[in-house]
């Protein structure tokens, strides 16, 4: 998932990369013509030591090449590992060139859904998951054109947001679209934008008395924008609230202070039944719809898609969609 997850952070991009597996017995272990046999009774004097019925007598033993390493995805709430953010040469990660070539087929894809669902051409924007993405990575897609960011790991975060005040990049925006922990609620304020992942009025209480301090000491001026995480599939590996109980959330989030609620975001439903994915993005559009409809009117902005549903998402009224593989490619794994 881009994006946002079903674990850590919202969300995010859920493309997989298949494991290669070690062949069934695991990995032989190498050996050579003529290596002393292992300690065990004694073989009567001048018997021919066993050899392998597949080899003729006096053959050397083939040496087994070793298997390759897994590569596989790792879990969204995972914490980050060492040597994360240096990425993958093995050739399934696609190069640092390549990056702007890919962000350009992906706008092309999106205003391709957006003239196909009869939407105006920009009403979409695209936010990059970038989860484990090294920050030189980061940099090439923003000199591609790419204005809005999205990461699921706060530490991550904290890392890719200094590097780029360091080498001067250019303007941003940078969401967060993980799972928020109250411990690291203080640097999501002060990396982040908007926090698209809000689950819960106690998180919501936190988040507001940090960011009132942080107007008292003059590090910001206005609330906090967030968005409320829907689990529109009702999926139990998923974060976020069920439907039902969005209405009375946002009332309580809506009274506070210092946060402002801009918008909904979800991660859908997790199948290729494409109807069940359109419907799990309708519930978002019309909960949207009811809130504004009930004194809201700042809820506006449809964080849903991916980079594998996002056709399905801009139908359904998305206006952000998270996307990482279709510019990044596979996640690099530790």
């Amino acid at each position: 998932m881009e994006s946002t997850s079903s674990t850590s952070i919202g969300a995010t991009d859920t493309a997989t990369i298949s494991a290669r597996r070690t062949p069934s017995g695991g990995a032989s272990t190498p050996q050579s013509a003529g290596a002393p046999q292992p300690t065990g009774a004694p073989q009567p004097t001048g018997a021919p030591q066993p050899t392998d019925a597949r080899q003729p007598t006096g053959a050397p033993r083939p040496v087994a090449a070793p298997s390759p390493p897994a590569t596989a995805l790792q879990p969204d709430d995972a914490p980050l590992p060492a040597g994360a953010l240096a990425h993958d040469t093995a050739g399934s990660i696609p190069p640092l060139s390549d990056i702007p070539q890919r962000y350009q087929r992906l706008r092309d894809r999106v205003l391709a859904a957006e003239a196909s669902a009869g939407r105006e051409a920009g009403s979409v924007s695209i936010e990059l998951a970038a989860k484990y993405q090294a920050p030189e990575r980061v940099l090439a897609a923003l000199s591609a054109g790419a204005t809005l960011f999205g990461h699921n790991i706060i530490q991550q975060l904290e890392t890719s947001e200094e590097a780029l005040a360091a080498a001067n990049a250019s303007a941003h925006r940078t969401h967060v679209i993980g799972h928020v922990q109250r411990n690291k609620a203080g640097k999501a304020l002060r990396y982040a934008q908007c926090i698209e992942t809000l689950d819960s009025f106690d998180l919501a209480q936190r988040l507001d008395r940090l960011q009132a301090r942080r107007r008292e000491e003059g590090a910001a001026r206005e609330p906090f924008d967030v968005m409320l995480q829907v689990n529109s599939s009702g999926s139990c590996s998923q974060f976020g609230v069920m439907p039902t109980a969005i209405p009375e959330l946002a009332g309580k989030v809506a009274e506070l202070q210092n946060l402002r609620i801009i918008g909904l975001m979800t991660i859908g439903a997790h199948t290729d039944n494409t109807a069940e994915i359109a419907r799990s993005f309708r519930v978002v559009r019309e909960l949207a719809e009811e809130l504004r409809a009930n004194g809201l009117p700042t809820v506006t902005e449809l964080s849903m898609g991916m980079t594998q549903d996002l056709e399905i998402a801009v139908a359904e009224g998305s206006t952000i969609v998270r996307v990482g593989t279709a510019v990044f490619g596979p996640r690099p794994a530790a």
